[in-house]
């Protein structure tokens, strides 16, 4: 791995166990990528924080320091709004004797020793069928501005900012990918608990349900464009804060009926290595309670160099190029177990895949051949013209990592 991103997972760490960077001298150029980096993985917060206070930093460019500060403050400040907005928000919402689940966003935050630093582009609730037509009038009262999603749907605030995305079940029915990952919570609203968080009672997953919707979570974007490094914090944060509260047994024993196990234990790895993971109240497959006690029985691939570096590539939900956002179409199309898959997808994608860039095609699919010329004429103005090649040779590289962590044969 190179030097700048070694830097980069070091001073997220520091935030991570809020302690000091231990790491050594960074030059400017490199402060420079790191924040880039850290734009691209939505922690700009957590990585200023734990950089400030250092003479490298003190002594760099002080336009840069003021950027970077500026940038941090904003974030925070328009998050500190965009959480107060939601906790009213669902304050209201519980008194209309409407059950809701709330998921990841503010559940999360609640983990990090500043709440504030882990930002969220949106919070998640999940709600009942039969209360959809209720959940909106209540926003449309509210003020929110409706957005269509197919199976899940929005609410956009635009005085704060704040977005609320709706969901009757947590993954697409449609996908055949992981549409079947909806069995495991079948009994979500059954057994679901209360967190306090500022003084409310937010009702949301059981901690077992919830750990494992994370390694599913994680699992939809990596078949797609792959995930940010602070999914993986998500992740080692929850077992720390909770992990007495999961039945490990039966959290190995369902990842490893869908082949997810191996995925699993390599993000432990990868949270060991890099973010200072406290694994004290985590046991493995075989009750085993040493990570190094279960790597050196080899009985699971634990090599996460690739893992690792495909996370810092991604980005956030693997958003950081469109090549690999649109490798989605093949390393999907390969977890289907399909014979052959079909690059073509990659540059003809069908009418779900494009219907929210190209709205006309929620209405007259039959325009789809219209939306594939608008997109092609859309890269060759942009100057990517090796843009297919590219995504064609991602796409081949994401489907053997697939292979690689035992994901497909």
């Amino acid at each position: 791995m190179k030097k700048t991103n070694l830097e980069f997972l070091s001073l997220l760490k520091s935030s991570l166990k809020n302690e000091k960077y231990d790491g050594e001298k960074i030059d400017f150029e490199d402060l420079v990528y790191i924040y880039k980096m850290s734009e691209i993985h939505h922690v700009v917060p957590m990585i200023y924080n734990a950089a400030y206070n250092e003479d490298f930093f003190k002594e760099c460019d002080t336009n840069f320091q003021a950027m970077f500060k500026s940038s941090t403050f904003r974030y925070i400040f328009s998050q500190i709004q965009r959480t107060n907005h939601f906790l009213e928000v669902y304050k209201k919402l519980s008194e209309k004797n409407i059950k809701i689940l709330v998921f990841k966003g503010i559940i999360f935050r609640n983990m990090y020793n500043n709440p504030d630093d882990r930002i969220s582009s949106d919070e998640d609730i999940l709600i009942k069928k039969e209360d959809y037509e209720k959940v909106k009038e209540f926003f449309l009262s509210e003020g929110f501005e409706f957005i269509d999603k197919g199976e899940e749907c929005a609410y956009f605030s635009k005085s704060t900012g704040l977005c609320i995305e709706v969901s009757t079940s947590l993954f697409s029915h449609e996908s055949k990918a992981y549409g079947h990952l909806n069995k495991l919570f079948e009994d979500v609203f059954e057994k679901s608990i209360k967190i306090n968080i500022d003084k409310i009672d937010i009702l949301t997953l059981s901690h077992e349900q919830h750990l494992i919707y994370i390694v599913f979570h994680n699992m939809k974007h990596f078949l797609t464009g792959g995930f940010g490094i602070r999914q993986v914090a998500d992740f080692s944060k929850y077992i720390e804060t909770y992990g007495e509260y999961i039945n490990w047994e039966k959290f190995w024993s369902d990842l490893k009926d869908l082949n997810y196990d191996t995925f699993a234990l390599n993000l432990i790895e990868i949270s060991l290595k890099y973010l200072g993971f406290n694994n004290d109240k985590i046991t493995y497959p075989g009750n085993i309670t040493s990570f190094d006690e279960l790597k050196n029985s080899q009985k699971y691939y634990i090599n996460s160099e690739s893992l690792i570096n495909d996370i810092l590539d991604a980005g956030v939900f693997g958003a950081s190029t469109m090549d690999r956002k649109h490798t989605a179409l093949m390393t999907l199309d390969a977890v289907e177990d399909k014979k052959k898959s079909n690059r073509l997808k990659a540059v003809f994608p069908n009418v779900n895949y494009l219907k929210d860039n190209y709205t006309y095609l929620q209405k007259y699919p039959i325009l789809l051949p219209v939306a594939w010329g608008q997109r092609i004429l859309s890269y060759l103005k942009k100057n990517k013209t090796s843009s297919y090649i590219n995504t064609m040779e991602l796409g081949k590289q994401r489907i053997e990592l697939l292979k690689e962590y035992k994901i497909i044969k």
